[in-house]
């Protein structure tokens, strides 16, 4: 049984997986080259790949080569490999470069004395303890990232690094047990299974590697396509999938939820005259506050131009039934410091109070625009209400207000 593994001929698999796994990642990271994660690991698995071509050619390279600095490379792919994990994980070490290289330097001044490159038990032994070493240190930088932002490939590359350091502990009582002597390229059993294990880990996380990188690109684009540029709000299609989504969490119900535009007031008298430097400002602060102030689990987007969308679900909306009145009196407090000429900001409020049952949206926004247009006919910087069960063709009253005075048409109850 310990001839079923031919050692020399899986170390010429591995180098050869290493050279094209090292291949993809340099072409990946030729399309992403601010990308430095990609650099640490294009640069880790190409070391590796030629430490293990070196390591091949042991029976006709001098050891000082194919051991020595084939072993050293070897330890040096995964002390970049780690620099690779701290990257991806926007983490920065002091010393991490000198610590990423340590493994290799101490390897190489051990070998210069005879009495340790003439050993393979103690080579073995002191291999493992630096391989074991940088897997270690993998983990807790990967798992930190993987409890901000969940990639369910990111697992598979810790359960690698995890299974890598420990089969690399292992090697300790094996080698005290059975020591390793290779006899026409065979070895003891359990170290030509270890050596095919890390064939097929390697294989394993360097494709969990381009998968995690990939999972990642896929979930920036979708969320750069669903947030709006200025505001760092949800643009106008994905706040009505937000708000399809929270309502299909009721099972198509939601009675007494009430969605809202805001119209920022005098919006274009603004860009007018303060130009668009001065438009984009309010709409930024305008978004901050609306961030800032509403309770979590209200859905609030921006529906384009001046205009702002917000869905209060039937729980928030019952347990403050003030808050858009308080959020239309709240916007007045923002600072626009920024130009110091730039008037104070307000807002015109259309709301309408959502029945139960399936949400026909478009006829529904309909509905908040036409309230919104009677809060901008009553003088601006108001709140009206209408239903949803009101054609939105009907003509709405604005609300009766006083000279100086903001005013608030009462809401219907939809419940």
């Amino acid at each position: 049984m310990a001839a079923v593994f031919h050692i020399p001929t899986l170390t010429v698999c591995l180098a050869a997986t290493l050279i094209i796994v090292s291949g993809f990642l340099t072409l990946l990271w030729a399309h992403e080259r601010d990308n430095r994660a990609l650099g640490f690991w294009s640069l880790g698995f190409s070391a590796g790949a030629v430490g293990m071509v070196l390591v091949s050619l042991r029976e006709i390279a001098p050891p000082i080569v194919a051991l020595g600095l084939g072993n050293g490379l070897s330890i040096y792919s995964i002390g970049l490999i780690w620099l690779g994990c701290l990257a991806f994980e926007g983490e920065t070490r002091k010393g991490s470069g000198i610590i990423a290289a340590a493994g290799a330097v101490l390897w190489l001044c051990l070998f210069a004395f005879p009495s340790f490159s003439g050993d393979l038990g103690t080579r073995i032994l002191v291999a493992s303890i630096l391989y074991a070493g940088y897997s270690f240190l993998c983990i807790p930088i990967l798992l930190s990232g993987q409890r901000r932002e969940p990639l369910p490939a990111r697992l598979i590359v810790i359960v690698a690094f995890g299974t890598h350091g420990a089969a690399y502990v292992l090697r300790f009582p094996l080698q005290l047990i059975e020591p390793v002597h290779l006899v026409a390229g065979h070895a003891p059993l359990w170290f030509g299974t270890m050596t095919f294990g890390f064939f097929v880990q390697g294989l394993v996380g360097a494709l969990a590697v381009f998968a995690m990188v990939h999972e990642r690109a896929t979930r920036r684009y979708k969320r750069d396509s669903e947030t709006d540029v200025l505001t760092s709000l949800s643009n106008r299609r994905a706040f009505m999938e937000a708000v399809a989504k929270a309502r299909a969490g009721f099972g198509g119900s939601g009675p007494g939820a009430v969605l809202a535009v805001v119209d920022a007031d005098h919006f274009k008298s603004i860009n007018d005259n303060y130009g668009h430097a001065g438009g984009d400002l309010v709409l930024m602060q305008l978004g901050r506050f609306l961030s800032r102030e509403l309770p979590d689990g209200v859905i609030v987007g921006r529906l384009g131009g001046e205009e702002f969308g917000i869905y209060l679900p039937a729980y928030i909306a019952m347990r403050h039934p003030q808050l858009l009145e308080d959020l239309r009196r709240g916007v007045s407090t923002i600072a626009t410091d920024d130009l110091a000429s730039l008037p104070g900001i307000t807002v015109s409020i259309g709301a309408v109070s959502l029945a139960s049952g399936p949400l026909d949206f478009s006829r529904a926004l309909a509905s908040a625009d036409k309230a919104l247009y009677s809060s901008k006919k009553a003088g601006r910087n108001c709140l009206t209400w209408a239903t949803a069960d009101q054609d939105p063709s009907e003509r709405l009253e604005p609300p009766v207000s006083s000279i100086g005075e903001s005013v608030t048409a009462a809401p219907r109850s939809a419940a």
